[in-house]
């Protein structure tokens, strides 16, 4: 192996895969970056037997060649080098030469015969504009679980309609976050149109993989890949398991006993001034009286705190006024945040029920984002949606 490139490509390219890396390689050879020369030029992967990362960069090839050096050390390196320089890397026996003006390092070799083979990507399935997919994954992620014993919990939901409509998914069982967007399908449709991707991973690199480009996701036999132009792709193994039955657990606005149109800002504004008094555990109670939100959390044994914001109430007033919806105040507000409009919706049926949140621009155009919270029964911790 014997090339030459400019250290700005090459450090970007390293950054890419070192994503890929493990915070604990269970094997020395996992935690390498492996680099090899093709057609294209230097091809960089990461693979941890979860997680694969692959960037192909140009680059001025005299021999061919593969290498499997230290990714931290690789990393390190590539970041100090002047990014105006050109990088001049070339096999020397069991080490890899790295030079760039006058700087000159040498990394010993890993052994390539003990590092896994690369799975296949998969082929393109469905392509939307990355940042919009980032931004839709984004909105969905704050209700996954982060609890490794229940990994089906720990995921997003992905499904693919017949008409290009991609339904994301995600829970904890405790809230549910579903976001609809709009893809374009290729010609290759797998047999799974739902997929169970890791929350984590796919939020990462989603946003990794953002800008104004398009991307080229895709899955076949339990793999999943985003890529974009330019030659960089990032794979993980699917989750498997029966992710929880959830539309029938949301209200339609119909439903709603009470809908609530408040501030997003400043109710998230006051939400985190009230949940000063509260640890996490105990909920905020939420109460609509003379035209505002009433926001309570304490109580008469401890701190306790109150605020309010300005809201509109319509639907069967009587029936809510006065009664009390407590709520995690981490969730209302992750719920809150996650939106893009400038209200919110808050449709409630029974302080015992879901409350469904959604975004309100007042153009009554239907939202394709939605955000259902249990409610926690007062002198209780928690109610599950299972």
């Amino acid at each position: 192996m014997k090339l030459r490139l400019f250290a700005a490509p090459f450090a970007d390219a390293v950054a890419h895969v070192a994503r890929a890396l493990p915070a604990r390689p269970p094997v020395p050879v996992l935690a390498g970056i492996l680099l090899a020369t093709g057609e294209n030029g230097l091809t960089l992967s990461a693979f941890d037997y979860e997680t694969c990362a692959t960037v192909t960069t140009d680059a001025e090839i005299a021999d061919d060649g593969r290498a499997l050096v230290s990714g931290r050390l690789l990393g390190d390196i590539a970041k100090a080098l002047p990014k105006s320089a050109e990088v001049d890397l070339e096999l020397a026996g069991t080490r890899l030469l790295v030079a760039a003006g006058s700087a000159k390092f040498e990394l010993p070799l890993l052994p390539l015969d003990e590092y896994p083979a690369l799975p296949a990507a998969p082929d393109t399935v469905f392509t939307a504009p990355a940042d919009a997919f980032a931004d839709a994954v984004a909105q969905v992620v704050v209700a996954a679980g982060t609890d490794d014993t229940l990994p089906v919990l720990t995921g997003v939901l992905l499904t693919l309609a017949d008409d290009g409509r991609l339904t994301l998914a995600a829970t904890d069982r405790y809230r549910f976050a579903v976001r609809e967007t709009d893809v374009r399908p290729t010609g290759t449709v797998p047999a799974e149109t739902t997929v169970l991707v890791p929350a984590k991973w796919i939020c990462d690199a989603a946003k990794a993989l953002t800008g104004e480009h398009p991307l080229h996701a895709g899955w076949h036999d339990g793999q999943f890949t985003l890529s974009v132009p330019g030659g960089r792709a990032i794979g993980t193994r699917l989750l498997t398991g029966e992710f929880p039955k959830y539309r029938s657990l949301f209200p339609s606005a119909a439903d709603a006993t009470m809908t609530l149109t408040v501030p997003v800002a400043e109710t998230i504004a006051a939400l985190k001034r009230v949940a000063l008094v509260v640890d996490d555990k105990r909920p905020v109670r939420l109460t609509h009286q003379d035209g505002r939100l009433l926001l309570a959390a304490g109580d008469d044994d401890g701190a306790s705190a109150a605020d309010h914001v300005s809201c509109n109430a319509s639907g069967g007033v009587a029936a809510v006024e006065g009664c009390d919806v407590a709520i995690k105040p981490s969730y209302l507000i992750d719920a809150l945040q996650a939106l893009t409009e400038p209200e919110a919706r808050l449709h409630l049926t029974h302080p015992h029920k879901p409350v469904l949140a959604l975004g309100w621009t007042g153009d009554g155009v239907e939202p394709d984002y939605e955000h259902l919270l249990m409610p926690i029964r007062l002198g209780s911790t928690s109610t599950a949606a299972s």
